[in-house]
């Protein structure tokens, strides 16, 4: 049978359906499931005994067919229907069996996993990123992560700007006003008010600001590292690019990385066990480079559609087609993200995310 990858992502996740659509150009089998739990005809069961562990499933592909799979963005899963009152039972029962499965991963399915969902979760841990890097020999901006407004002053004193982060980016809706506001970097100096209450109400991670040139994104994926430069058209920095992906003067351009730098890198990923990642880095004017975070379920696709030359959607296809990290890029026969643009497949996941964000304003319009 044609070798499979099993997907997990929702069907409006960009990313997880440009790649499913590059896997099936060429001829793989691709299955993209939210959860464990595809739909009401699913069945699954986990076969455990002194000769070890098999799972078998009618949804997803078959342990011997499999090359990989790529834990994306999986999702609680449904309970189907059911009973109202019965709702939260089973959809307990079934995230705790999907829980289960994920904690075996590799144990259950011998397949190259994107990432593994043990290490994949550990690495999202800011802390433990900032211990791996520092261990490998990367500078990190000094960091308190705190709810004290007298560690922010601290930091205000060995530092004339400090960034603040929050763990995880924020949206929400006025009632009032339907306006939209997001929170996630916001600089600090000596005159920003910094309220003791609000601060201890919410812990957050303070950081010292680097004057940068530019940020660098690092796209890395199985043994392959992809860099470009990030910064305005005058060539100063922003202090947040995520910010300004829409703004006509954001420049990206391909760079190559210091040797010692990619090495150090490799071994981060190592020693987190991750095989995709997205780094960010930041270089000051000295030309001294800094890592921020490491994202391992990180988009990338913004990145070919500004440098087509940048073969990310492609590398990421042959990988998960393949099942090893030591990929042939040739085996994608050239496909771009620009083509799968241009298809139906496309236009129907906008359209679900249009609905998507509808359906979201006019639940917070009603509350």
């Amino acid at each position: 049978m044609t070798p499979q990858v099993l997907i997990f992502a929702s069907q409006d996740d960009a990313h997880a359906t440009a790649v499913g659509w590059a896997l099936e150009q060429c001829n793989i089998d691709v299955v993209l499931a939210p959860s464990i739990r595809a739909g009401e005809d699913t069945r699954m069961a986990v076969w455990a005994d002194t000769g070890g562990f098999k799972v078998r499933s009618n949804a997803h592909a078959r342990e011997r067919d499999l090359r990989s799979v790529w834990y994306r963005r999986p999702r609680p899963p449904e309970a189907g229907i059911c009973l109202e009152a019965d709702r939260g039972f089973i959809s307990g029962q079934w995230l705790r069996l999907q829980n289960n499965v994920f904690g075996m991963a590799e144990n259950l399915l011998n397949a190259l996993w994107v990432n593994n969902p043990n290490v994949a979760d550990h690495a999202e841990n800011k802390l433990v990123q900032m211990h791996a890097a520092q261990q490998v020999g990367l500078d990190i901006p000094d960091t308190v992560i705190s709810n004290d407004v007298q560690d922010v002053h601290i930091m205000l004193q060995r530092w004339p700007k400090v960034v603040f982060k929050t763990f995880y980016p924020y949206n929400w809706k006025s009632a009032s006003t339907s306006s939209t506001y997001n929170i996630s970097v916001k600089l600090l100096d000596a005159s920003s008010e910094l309220p003791e209450q609000s601060i201890a109400l919410c812990p957050g991670i303070f950081q010292r600001y680097i004057e940068k040139v530019y940020d660098i994104r690092v796209t890395v994926i199985g043994d392959r590292h992809f860099s470009v430069r990030m910064r305005r058209g005058d060539g100063s920095a922003y202090v947040d690019w995520r910010k300004h992906m829409m703004d006509e003067d954001l420049v990206i351009e391909e760079c190559a990385l210091p040797e010692h730098v990619e090495e150090k890198l490799r071994s981060l990923m190592r020693k987190l066990g991750l095989v995709y990642g997205c780094i960010d880095l930041v270089v000051d004017r000295a030309g001294s480079v800094y890592f921020l975070e490491v994202n391992q379920a990180g988009q990338f696709l913004f990145v070919e559609e500004a440098l087509p030359s940048v073969p990310l959607l492609a590398a990421m296809t042959a990988m998960l087609s393949t099942g090893r990290c030591d990929y042939a890029l040739d085996r994608t026969g050239g496909l771009r993200f620009a083509d799968y643009m241009r298809t139906d497949n496309y236009q129907a996941m906008v359209e679900r995310q249009i609905q998507i964000v509808m359906s979201a304003e006019s639940r917070a319009i009603e509350a």
